[in-house]
């Protein structure tokens, strides 16, 4: 039975349709190619980058369209993206080697580890921070979205928010929350107490895991093969405004190839980089003080409940199948000033896809259903 989906989503579902129809299992990656071929030719989309890989590492990546429109680059699969709130699973990987060292409680109290955060503020915990459970607010407005202010360290960065009253009693509510990373980060610097928070990330995140093409997203510093971010405002695609990630590093400050991202998430579907109590931790629904349980883990978006009732998808039938054939599968999304990200991990299959566009405001090529359709036909391989 077909499904009646929005117009701007039509061209590229003819394909889906098509694909899932006729292809035979050969012709699958051919497919999944021609697909992101037909996203990355649409008006306002810049350029797209995806990989896909498994247990055995990365097994398929590919860049189309253009990384710089103005001076004709092609984006190739080695062009590093800003991957948004992609951001806070690296944190929380890095906060978990933390806790496997014995450095940090995750239940013990934030004020012991940030001595500048305000007694004032109920006790909240690392837990409830990396599950969107502790009150911290999240953007006030877009200003705050694409600030273009240098923070030269981390707590100086708690200044936007720590003074804010909590937006709820801890454990009582959920609330996304990108500063609640920021929080994160100053709580693994005053644990570890000998390492910056750059410094912990690059030794217990990207270094272990050879992500040799994952680096903070500092504006002044001359990066290789960077992204040339854009947006689309009022029909009509621009250059994105020039911004300063070093208030946001912990929940939307990095930039990386698709490739890295992706071998990122399946070190987190098996025992190894991470003991498989910390990964049943990441991966448990959290609990309100109420027993209600969330749709967040430790960092993580636990199955697809975050997107299933949201307008562009609850009443897309093709989108509610597809999500409903993965059965052990956890995500999260990036949206930043100039690139918007989309990350499933299916864990029974122990393989999982990035998709990038270095381009946010823009509709008609969606990270979402390109992943979900993507891995499925992958899947069928």
């Amino acid at each position: 039975m077909l499904c009646v989906l929005p117009t701007k989503f039509l061209p590229i579902v003819f394909l889906f349709v098509t694909a899932f129809g006729f292809a035979k299992p050969s012709t699958n990656m051919q497919t999944i190619d021609q697909l992101f071929s037909n996203a990355g030719a649409g008006e306002m989309v810049p350029g797209i980058s995806v990989a896909i890989a498994d247990k055995n590492g990365l097994v398929w990546a590919k860049g189309y369209g253009y990384a710089d429109l103005e001076n004709q680059v092609s984006m190739t699969n080695k062009h590093k993206m800003r991957v948004g709130s992609i951001a806070k699973l690296i944190t929380a990987a890095g906060m978990m080697r933390l806790y496997e060292q014995k450095k940090l409680s995750l239940d013990t109290p934030i004020i012991e580890y940030v001595d500048v955060w305000p007694k004032i503020h109920a006790p909240i915990t690392l837990r409830q921070l990396a599950a969107h459970t502790a009150g911290v607010r999240h953007y006030n407005n877009n200003a705050e979205f694409i600030l273009n202010q240098h923070f030269t360290n981390t707590l100086s960065s708690l200044s936007l928010f720590k003074d804010d009253p909590l937006l709820f009693q801890p454990g009582t509510d959920s609330k996304y929350s990108t500063f609640a990373f920021s929080l994160i980060a100053a709580a693994m610097e005053g644990a570890d107490k000998k390492r910056s928070f750059k410094q912990i990330i690059q030794q217990e995140v990207f270094n272990p895991l050879g992500m040799q093409n994952s680096v903070f997203d500092d504006p002044a510093d001359v990066i290789a093969l960077r992204q040339r971010p854009y947006i689309v405002r009022n029909g009509q695609l621009l250059n994105a405004p020039q911004s300063d990630h070093s208030y946001k590093y912990a929940g939307g400050g990095f930039i990386a190839t698709p490739s890295d991202i992706s071998r990122f998430a399946v070190a987190h579907s098996h025992a190894g980089y991470l003991q498989k109590a910390s990964l049943d931790a990441m991966f448990s629904r959290a609990k309100l003080n109420n027993g209600k349980t969330l749709a967040f883990g430790i960092g993580w978006m636990i199955d697809f409940d975050n997107h299933k009732n949201r307008s562009y998808y609850k009443d897309n039938a093709r989108a509610q199948n597809l999500m409903a054939s993965f059965d052990n599968a956890v995500m999260h999304s990036g949206g930043s000033n100039g690139g918007t990200t989309m990350l499933i991990l299916c864990r029974d299959h122990q393989r999982s896809i990035t998709v990038v566009k270095n381009v946010d405001g823009e509709h008609s090529a969606d990270v979402f259903l390109l992943a979900l359709e993507a891995l499925a036909l992958f899947h069928r391989q």
